[in-house]
């Protein structure tokens, strides 16, 4: 018997919630898109983790045996630096993230100022994303330098993170004190369920004309939401943070619900 995943032409999967919860392997996902990679499926994986170094990813996703280049990696970091590419003349940035954020920035021409520079002079935008070393006072920084005008470029606003130890806040957790101090939203969310990702996927990935593709994802608001808006078949993996009974209340419909993806092997 065929597997339902086998009649895609590209599997477009998470990483948080579907792969790994932190550092921590989930090995039926994993087995299942081992075997897929086998069968010659191309996968590439687009996460909302900001924070991910798509290098030192890829490596772990290597030694978990699964054949990983960093192009086949699209974080919404990835997302937020084309869009300030190709769409801003930002020079100098402000970074509410991680190692994997400021990276992506600096290997693409940006200067990455400190918290006391951008105390000093208010830089052209600031970029949120997961931090999970965030201080009030480094959140109260970057609030002030929107106040002044710097651009607000968020990642994803992803509610909860799934950490090996339970729920965590998300990026848009962070986002949002600072939404809520200004009464403004964002100029510009990169991350899913933003179709923009997609599209920067495309391009990283040099993939070339889609005829079918799935989306699995563990959260519905985003992972899920982006696949169904943009045409393409969706895969709920309960491994995560969206339940089933969500589905309902949510009123946002996988084409697959499943425990884990051998289901669907």
């Amino acid at each position: 018997m065929t597997s339902p995943l086998e009649n895609y032409d590209l599997i477009i999967s998470d990483i948080d919630g579907v792969v790994l919860r932190e550092d921590v392997p989930i090995r039926d996902n994993l087995e299942a898109l081992r075997e897929l990679k086998r069968k010659g499926k191309r996968i590439i994986f687009i996460t909302n983790n900001s924070g991910f170094s798509r290098l030192l990813l890829s490596r772990q996703l290597r030694y978990l045996g699964l054949d990983v280049n960093p192009d086949d990696i699209v974080t919404s970091g990835v997302a937020a630096v084309q869009y300030l590419k190709e769409r801003t003349d930002v020079r100098r940035v402000f970074v509410v993230g991680e190692e994997g954020l400021m990276e992506e920035l600096r290997m693409n021409g940006f200067q990455v100022v400190t918290q006391w520079e951008a105390e000093k002079e208010t830089p052209d935008a600031v970029v949120l994303g997961l931090d999970r070393l965030a201080t009030y006072d480094k959140l109260s920084t970057a609030m002030m330098c929107i106040h002044k005008g710097a651009l607000f470029v968020v990642t994803n606003m992803d509610r909860l993170w799934p950490s090996n130890d339970g729920l965590r806040l998300g990026a848009g957790s962070l986002a949002s004190a600072i939404m809520y101090a200004l009464r403004r939203e964002p100029d510009f969310v990169a991350g899913k369920p933003n179709g923009w990702i997609l599209e920067v996927a495309k391009r990283v990935a040099r993939i070339p004309e889609i005829k079918r593709a799935v989306v699995i994802g563990d959260q519905l608001e985003t992972d899920i939401r982006m696949g169904n808006e943009n045409g393409y078949d969706t895969v709920l993996v309960l491994t995560g943070i969206s339940k089933r009974e969500d589905i309902e209340r949510l009123g946002i419909r996988p084409t697959y619900a499943v425990n884990t993806l051998k289901e669907l092997l």
